[in-house]
């Protein structure tokens, strides 16, 4: 979902990809819609060319959960084919879960997980994968209902705590994880003067981060989104060099980013359960991290709270930050004594 098409050619894009498959990359990413809906037909002109290696690669593409259900799915799947230039999709995502009800629908008689797998029957995809933005504990209910095969989900170094559950939960019942966002969403590359902290020897920030998801033993493909060959390079140098994360170096790696983001929230979830109204407080909290990380201002968060509640971890929460009785009892628990009835009144204000 990287491609610059404003300033690029389909055709230019195109030489990117077969760049990235000639320095070894083997798993290609898309969906509808991505790139003012050129994505698809950018990877279409690619694969063409690399037609007679087709085995040698594997190609993911993705359909949201509608009403339409199963019969909207298989076409969905006929046109993704049709544009991708290819006989079958390696894995197909029932995409962007990003509520329990929206699982539900895909799942449900006559949904679209349903048309999947006629699709599967007929071979037209391989495998039926989930994407999800849900918080660990969830991705890992859906795990464990066993109707998907691996699951994508957004995980990085610096909200890890926030999902790792959901991918040690994948990894234990032998599902392929897959980590979009492996740079937070641009976050990385953007405040790396603030990120030296996560850094080894004369490595980057953005360096570092891919070392992490490239490495972790619970991750199987890291999802980086390029935008030039030059970011292919150095991806694929850190890949090559990478070192496997131990659990020891994993929780290094927890306490350094404690010791360095003390004024962050990590998302550990004790405050959640002693709220007596429900707010969803962990994941207000990591919201608000931005402003603390990357001073970000007022209008920003509004604007960034508003995304959150549409496309993040705040779809479908039903306690907000209004509805807080400040009676305390988060603070009282929360392992890094963080200020947070102050904070959610600020976010209640952003709230409108």
């Amino acid at each position: 979902m990287r491609f610059n098409t404003k300033k690029r050619t389909d055709e230019e894009n195109a030489g990117i990809i077969l760049h990235a498959y000639e320095k070894g990359i083997n798993y290609f990413d898309t969906a509808p819609g991505y790139c003012e809906d050129k994505s698809e037909t950018i990877f279409g002109l690619a694969f063409e060319k690399m037609a007679n290696a087709r085995d040698e690669f594997f190609v993911s593409t993705k359909k949201m959960p509608t009403e339409g259900g199963a019969e909207e799915g298989i076409a969905s799947v006929k046109k993704s084919l049709e544009r991708l230039k290819i006989d079958y999709i390696d894995f197909f995502h029932v995409w962007c879960i990003r509520t329990w009800e929206q699982y539900e629908l895909a799942i449900k008689k006559g949904g679209l997980y349903e048309g999947l797998l006629k699709c599967k029957e007929e071979g037209l995809i391989k495998h039926i994968v989930v994407s999800t933005h849900l918080p660990g504990n969830e991705v890992s209910k859906i795990i464990s209902d066993g109707y998907f095969e691996g699951v994508l989900m957004g995980v990085n170094i610096l909200n890890f705590r926030f999902r790792w559950e959901g991918a040690v939960a994948a990894q234990k019942a032998g599902l392929g994880v897959v980590a979009m966002n492996p740079l937070g969403g641009g976050l990385v590359p953007g405040y790396q003067e603030q990120l030296k902290f996560i850094t080894e020897g004369d490595e980057t920030p953005v360096e570092a981060a891919i070392r992490f998801i490239v490495s972790a033993p619970q991750i199987n493909v890291a999802l980086v989104g390029f935008n030039n060959k030059n970011e292919i390079d150095i991806a694929c140098k850190v890949a090559e060099n990478a070192r496997p994360f131990s659990e020891e170096d994993i929780e290094k790696i927890k306490q350094k980013m404690s010791k360095n983001m003390d004024v962050l929230c990590t998302g550990c979830g004790y405050c959640e359960s002693s709220c007596p109204v429900e707010i969803p407080i962990p994941r207000f909290m990591q919201v608000y991290n931005e402003k603390l990380f990357c001073n970000k201002s007022e209008q920003d968060m509004i604007v960034l709270l508003n995304n959150n509640r549409q496309w993040g971890i705040l779809e479908g929460v039903k306690a907000n930050p209004k509805d807080c009785i400040k009676c305390g009892k988060c603070e009282e628990i929360c392992t890094q004594h963080l200020n947070i009835i102050e904070r959610l009144e600020e976010m209640a204000e952003w709230d409108g």
